[in-house]
């Protein structure tokens, strides 16, 4: 009965001068393969933000006082409602929606954060509540790339999974309506937060998931480190209940992070295997904006026993780009990494170690995985039903993009070619300037060391090594018993 109740006011657009002939019926859309989200709001409210410029000499557009609008939110599945949040009841049943994201916001098409007031698993994996959250995205791809991003998001977290990360949220493709309105194709997304079981896993009495966020200047509450300059904000505690004594903890944490780094003990604060994950994972997609790719860091509890880890990889709307290059986090002075793999690896040789390992136990396959995984794709159903999808999409929001198929094409030939690339540019990493030395003339200049093979050595390592200089060039061998 609940079912035909729904169907009915689904039909109630037929009449409220939404519909044109571009706009998908409700017939078609309770048909399509896709879930489609049914979101209602109160009065029919829609949400909205303020859009603010960041302060002198800081970067990025972004919005504040997103308002959350309450309402209801519907499930649909092959035209079975499989989940009703209820009317808006606050604490009881319903929900609220608001507009998420920075730049992206700008665009017309928005992204959504969804809270429920009773958790639930939307994904609809099980009748296990491990799942069951409050907290759940709807992402919108962007159109001011050439060719879209309809793929990025599920491409991004499938690549990051298969490169070891030990979190990245589940998402699905769903149909999205807004009071009515048809909003296009959205994913369906965990957010990233705490979660005991499920999301990341840190402890919630003394846990802590932060952010090297460019957008500090907007947040209550933040930090920056003395020797870097990195500024963090809190996604765990959430600012409104960080205390004093948890910000300077956290600071005193990452000061110790970025001193281990030039004391060659950062593999003692820091889960470098996490780390080597995270980063391969943008190496292979060939992720172009380093500022903003959301560099997550999560700490378990606030023992000393505890490692900083790199916490899950989000923001792929700008992946496959960096063509023959390395993804630009891993170059740019943004993060720690180039300072890992260039000026201080001679100090820190674990962190490049693990990179390496990872390549070759690991990551080397995952190019032609992800090659098999889209392959797989383009033959299911979700992909013909998303192309049906598609071309409303596309008439709702006036972009023209290629089909689906096309986008999965694009994407295989980019992970064919990143893997010739990647395979090419392993050797000459693994033995990239390793430590700074100090010549007889006083000056630091970087060194060094291969075996009589050729391939890269330790400076510790036993046996006959040929020490490189850079700079004022030289070359000697020499054995170490030690």
């Amino acid at each position: 009965m609940r079912a035909v109740v729904v169907f009915i006011s689904l039909l109630v657009w037929l009449s409220d001068g939404r519909l044109t002939a571009q706009t998908p019926s409700p017939q078609q859309l309770l048909q399509c393969g896709l879930p489609l989200l049914e979101v209602t709001t109160v009065d029919g409210e829609e949400p909205s933000c303020d859009y603010v410029s960041p302060p002198d000499g800081m970067g990025g557009r972004t919005i504040d006082n997103a308002t959350k609008v309450p309402g209801r939110l519907r499930k649909w599945v092959d035209g079975t409602c499989v989940y009703d949040s209820g009317d808006y009841m606050a604490d009881s049943s319903g929900m609220r929606i608001k507009i998420r994201g920075n730049t992206s916001a700008y665009e017309p098409k928005k992204s959504f954060k969804v809270k429920l007031e009773k958790k639930a698993d939307l994904l609809c994996r099980d009748s296990d509540s491990v799942y069951a959250d409050k907290e759940w995205l709807l992402m919108k791809e962007d159109y001011n790339v050439v060719g879209g991003e309809l793929l990025y998001l599920m491409i991004g977290l499938k690549t990051s999974e298969l490169c070891g990360m030990p979190w990245e949220p589940k998402a699905e493709f769903v149909n999205l309506t807004v009071n009515g309105d048809y909003r296009g194709i959205y994913m369906l997304c965990e957010a990233v937060k705490r979660g005991s079981g499920h999301r990341v896993d840190v402890c919630k009495s003394n846990g802590y998931i932060i952010e090297q966020n460019p957008y500090w200047w907007k947040e209550k509450v933040w930090f920056s480190t003395d020797r870097h300059g990195k500024t963090y904000t809190f996604k765990y505690p959430d600012s409104d209940d960080v205390d004093t004594l948890q910000v300077a903890y956290m600071k005193s944490t990452m000061d110790d992070v970025e001193g281990a780094l030039w004391d060659g003990t950062f593999d003692t604060v820091v889960d470098v295997d996490i780390m080597a994950a995270w980063l391969m994972a943008h190496d292979i997609l060939g992720t172009s904006d380093a500022a903003g790719s959301n560099i997550f860091m999560t700490k378990h509890d606030n023992t000393p026993d505890s490692k900083m880890m790199m916490g899950p990889l989000w923001d792929f709307g700008s992946i496959m780009r960096m063509h023959d290059q390395w993804a630009s986090i891993h170059t740019s002075e943004i993060s720690y990494f180039h300072y890992l793999l260039h000026m201080a690896a001679g100090f820190n040789r674990p962190f490049i170690d693990a990179y390496m390992r990872l390549w070759e136990e690991k990551a080397k396959d995952v190019p032609e995985e992800m090659i098999d995984f889209l392959s797989d794709f383009k033959n299911s159903d979700v992909a013909a039903d998303l192309q049906e999808a598609y071309q409303w999409d596309m008439e709702r929001w006036q972009h023209h993009n290629p089909s689906v198929d096309q986008m999965i094409q694009n994407a295989v030939d980019w992970f064919n070619r990143r893997k010739a690339w990647m395979t090419s540019m392993m050797p000459m990493l693994g033995i990239r300037e390793d430590t700074l030395v100090t010549s007889h003339t006083g000056t630091e200049q970087s060194v060094r060391y291969v075996d009589l093979s050729g391939r890269h050595a330790s400076p510790q390592q036993a046996g006959c090594k040929i020490e490189i200089g850079h700079g004022r060039a030289f070359k000697r061998m020499f054995k170490n018993n030690n």
